[in-house]
């Protein structure tokens, strides 16, 4: 065989052995430390650790935002709304990692998130999902909330331009479970 050919194939190989590290299935144990990872992320959203929750918020985010400074404030001042308003989680919780996609040197995946809070004397149950981002290869998630994404998908390709833009996003719904006739709104890829 021409080594030129060998050393081409070879080359080849490689290439995609690298995509295929980065594109693919989470292993049970990787999906079990980041469902536990996000729920634990979850949980400071619950306790109001609002540092806790911007230290694990994508870069991408804050540089969108204008800054860690100014993604800060954004994020505090959006808690302070929420609690003036009343807003108390019950309830939590996360669903199984979607596969992952590659996006330049870093990972995707989409997780299902199912939210039950109150506010106002009204309980809502939300159906959304996280965004899930790390290095290829590499160990610590990073996370962007899904929920507004469905409605804007621009908004993702903003923030992970190198995501392929035939990923689907999950589904997203909303629905009022203390009204007298419950109320349903969703969004399907």
């Amino acid at each position: 065989m021409d080594r030129r050919l060998l050393c081409w194939m070879l080359a080849l190989f490689c290439t995609f052995s690298a995509v295929l590290t980065h594109a693919g299935e989470l292993s049970p144990a990787e999906t079990g430390a980041l469902q536990q990872d996000l729920r634990s992320l979850l949980s400071t959203f619950a306790r109001g650790d609002i540092d806790a929750m911007i230290e694990r918020t994508h870069p991408s985010v804050k540089r969108f935002a204008g800054g860690d400074e100014a993604y800060a404030k954004a994020t505090r001042d959006a808690m302070k709304a929420l609690g003036d308003m009343g807003l108390k989680v019950i309830s939590d919780d996360v669903g199984e990692p979607t596969r992952t996609y590659a996006a330049g040197d870093e990972e995707v995946c989409f997780v299902p998130r199912t939210t039950v809070f109150t506010t106002d004397a009204q309980t809502v149950k939300s159906l959304t999902f996280m965004v899930a981002i790390r290095p290829a290869g590499g160990a610590q998630w990073r996370y962007i909330d899904g929920a507004a994404m469905q409605a804007m998908p621009e908004l993702l390709r903003q923030l992970l331009p190198d995501l392929p833009r035939d990923v689907p996003l999950p589904s997203v719904s909303v629905e009022q479970l203390s009204a007298a006739s419950p109320t349903r709104f969703s969004c399907h890829a």
